[in-house]
């Protein structure tokens, strides 16, 4: 093929998608929508989402959470769609209503329990009004349908309002429930909602990318769209993977540095701080206030980031191309070398470790020119998924009954400790590597 025919044919194709593109973003619309009403004409009986039981440390305060699901499965209500074909990028907004959480808590107040014993037990209700969800995605070609890549979903809602309930005790005897409310902005402003936002936003995300996954399986087919020359796919295949070819080479540069710095300067392992819990074992009718403590702890593995599949490229404007991409850390671990565990008298105590199977992150960065000035910028960091978790705990002997409480520790101090640990030092090598590296030479071949 000629030089002045592969342009033709080049130029061609991108017509075509500006020709198709409206009407092929109407039918990912309907293909939506649709969706929406086969899950409620389906209406089978669904298993609840459960969240498993997680805990929240936060100065002196200590918060067990437990028997967490979602009330009722998140219905994904369509309200912006945006299509680029040439970028092979899709961003879209839906509602999710209001989302509702049930289970049971436990607080501790370690000031207050100075002066008096301060534990409370009881039911929570936590309900997110009127949340959305913010997604832009990668798209791939798969087969003869488009699929997505590197998700960021960003999620947000108008306020959250925490329902307590507890069992209070009457001076005439037997016990009377009390009610109260707490209402906050974002689910992090209270201890009892910061517990599982990670755990939450990571379950809903999952829900969301399944729905666009059988919304695009179900509306498009890349072959129709270029039934008026075969050759237009090849050249499409071609385009598309030349884009992420060049996106790969800037992100698999950066994360290289990323990977030697850590290394090079001992931050591959950082230090988190101790844990300390107090809570409740019940034998029969019988309480006791039992007490659990760590040493100082570690995280691990952070050298291991890379990322685990193509790299979605966007050109806003000739000055500015943009990277999205999703990064994950093999066998991320947590741990702390020495616990002590005391309850009913019985004393305790071992060493503590955890892994997690999936630690996914969303990274969206720039790379262009300002004033004729190349500068590359970092966009948002973002901790998706921090699950899968296998624990390792040794010593526990006659207090083997606590091992659950054990578990729920641990994903307590992985989101309240580590994550803000693993954001934090990821942050800073990121914008150590843009700043030492020529992202725009490399990205236009200059080196």
């Amino acid at each position: 093929m000629s030089e002045e025919e592969n342009v033709d044919i080049e130029q061609e194709l991108l017509n075509l998608l500006t020709n198709v593109q409206p009407n092929l973003q109407d039918v990912i619309k309907r293909s939506f929508t649709n969706v929406v009403f086969q899950q409620t004409k389906n209406g089978e009986q669904i298993k609840p989402d459960i969240l498993e039981d997680t805990s929240y440390f936060a100065k002196n305060t200590q918060v067990n959470l437990s028997r967490l699901e979602l009330i009722k499965p998140p219905t994904f209500h369509l309200q912006s769609l945006s299509l680029d074909l040439k970028s092979m990028a899709l961003s879209l907004r839906c509602s999710l209503g209001e989302v509702n959480v049930k289970g049971l808590y436990s607080a501790f107040n370690e000031n207050l329990y100075n002066l008096i014993p301060v534990l409370s037990e009881g039911h929570v209700l936590i309900s997110l009004s009127n949340m959305t969800a913010d997604v832009n995605v990668g798209l791939i070609i798969d087969d003869d349908s488009f699929s997505f890549i590197n998700p960021g979903i960003d999620f947000v809602h108008d306020e959250v309002v925490v329902k307590l309930s507890w069992p209070s005790p009457q001076r005439n005897g037997g016990y009377e429930f009390t009610t109260t409310e707490q209402l906050a902005k974002h689910i992090d402003d209270l201890p009892l909602t910061a517990a599982l936002s990670l755990p939450l936003y990571a379950l809903l995300r999952h829900k969301l990318q399944r729905h666009l996954s059988q919304v695009l399986r179900q509306a498009t087919s890349v072959s129709d769209m270029v039934y008026s020359n075969p050759s237009l796919l090849e050249v499409y295949s071609s385009m598309v993977n030349n884009m992420a070819q060049n996106g790969n080479r800037v992100i698999d540069m950066i994360l290289i540095n990323m990977r030697r710095t850590l290394l090079q300067t001992c931050r591959e392992v950082l230090e988190l701080p101790s844990v300390h819990a107090t809570f409740m074992h019940k034998i029969g009718s019988i309480s006791f206030v039992g007490r659990f403590e760590t040493g100082t702890g570690w995280l691990k593995n952070l050298a291991t980031i890379n990322r685990i599949n193509d790299v979605s490229v966007t050109k806003p404007d000739p000055m500015k191309t943009s990277f999205r991409v999703t990064l994950k850390i093999k066998n991320l671990q947590i741990g702390y070398e020495e616990y002590r565990m005391r309850a009913m008298g019985v004393s305790c105590g071992g060493r503590l470790a955890a892994s997690f199977a999936d630690c996914t992150l969303h990274l969206a960065l720039s790379v262009g020119l300002q004033h004729w000035e190349p500068y590359a910028q970092l966009d948002d960091l973002r901790l998706h998924h921090l699950q899968s978790m296998d624990l390792h705990v040794t010593g526990l002997g006659p207090l083997s009954g606590a091992c659950a409480l054990v578990s729920s520790w641990a994903r307590g101090a992985a989101a309240a400790h580590a994550a803000p640990a693993l954001l934090a030092q990821l942050t800073h090598e990121l914008h150590t590597a843009l700043a030492e590296l020529p992202l725009w030479d490399l990205l236009h071949g200059k080196q």
